[in-house]
């Protein structure tokens, strides 16, 4: 990142509390919300899920420094419900080509950097799938996928938030389209892939990743050394970029020893989503229970999540001050090409 980024300096520091960590919250999912929808009611509307989300934002924003928001149901529809002071835009389709041993992701249609910069997004967000081992042209298409997005970042001076996951092939267990945790993940695969990303040519500003090993080894609030030693490696791995934990739907308990871990090893905070609020949709589609459920259970999780995160995540003072601020005395130069 550039010494002189003033936009991404300015982005960055909305999407904070007062001490510079992150405690996000994620309301972009598509798939797992429309099965939940269909699962009560065998088909899903577009106004289902707006409403869905709508539910969450209006009950649970306020608790969080910022949102994640999808183009699709909830921009424009859901912007006046968020309280939360950062907004963060997905760009990527949920519905990806899978070709052999591998994943391609795209953009959602007629979406670009620019249009997300151009509405007022603080930062881009990107969910790629990767293993580093995958067929070749997958691994060559996502690493020029991610790459495009980081440069176009840079162009128009926004955060660029790299989202990773492993993901199953088709001939191994759990495989599945969606995001689930998986008991077989390798944890090198995680770290491998992160590693990647953390390269210079892709300016990611700041990483989402998922646990380096399986949520149910973190049931316990004792973790064993192999653990422990997992989420030494997965920090290591980041090459000093910001990096925050996603939740995968894994057990409440589950995240918040995921939270502590990260946290030791110089994680900044999370973007959660499912952890904090499927729980309050068991009662769908009654949403007056629902709103009792957000407004009570799952607020006072976020907030044991807001505790812990303002008590132990690595604080960004120091990345924003050196990566920057500047250094001396410059004269602002426009270099933002691009906007017509």
């Amino acid at each position: 990142m550039k010494s002189h980024s003033t936009g991404k300096y300015i982005h960055i520091k909305k999407l904070c509390n007062h001490r510079n960590q992150l405690q996000m919250l994620a309301i972009d999912q598509r798939p797992p919300i429309f099965n939940l929808i269909k699962n009560k009611k065998k088909k899903y509307t577009f106004e289902d899920v707006v409403e869905f989300k709508k539910q969450i934002s209006l009950n649970l924003s306020h608790l969080s420094t910022a949102i994640l928001m999808d183009p699709v149901y909830s921009i424009p529809n859901l912007v006046t419900t968020s309280k939360s002071n950062g907004l963060i835009i997905t760009l990527e389709d949920h519905a990806f080509a899978e070709k052999g041993r591998g994943r391609y992701s795209k953009n959602i249609k007629n979406w670009t950097v620019e249009k997300i910069k151009k509405i007022g997004g603080d930062a881009v967000k990107v969910l790629a799938w990767y293993r580093p081992d995958a067929d070749k042209k997958s691994i060559q298409h996502q690493k020029k996928y991610i790459e495009t997005i980081g440069k176009q970042c840079v162009k128009y001076d926004i955060p660029f938030l790299l989202e990773l996951l492993v993901y199953p092939f088709h001939s191994e267990v759990g495989y599945s389209k969606d995001y689930v945790e998986q008991k077989q993940k390798k944890q090198n695969h995680v770290i491998e892939s992160v590693k990647e990303f953390s390269k210079k040519k892709y300016n990611v500003d700041i990483f989402k990743l998922e646990s380096p090993v399986d949520s149910s080894k973190l049931e316990s609030d004792k973790f064993s050394k192999s653990t422990a030693a997992a989420f030494k490696k997965l920090s290591e791995a980041t090459n000093n970029i910001p990096w925050v934990m996603l939740s995968s739907g894994m057990s409440k308990k589950s995240f918040l020893n995921c939270l502590k871990l990260a946290y030791k090893n110089g994680a900044s905070g999370y973007l959660a989503g499912r952890t904090i609020w499927l729980d309050s949709f068991k009662d769908y589609p009654n949403y007056s229970k629902i709103k009792k459920n957000l407004k009570k259970e799952a607020s006072s999780y976020v907030k044991k999540l807001n505790t812990l995160t303002k008590n132990k995540a690595h604080t960004l003072e120091d990345y924003l001050k050196n990566k920057l601020i500047q250094k001396k005395s410059i004269k602002f130069k426009n270099t933002y090409k691009g906007f017509e």
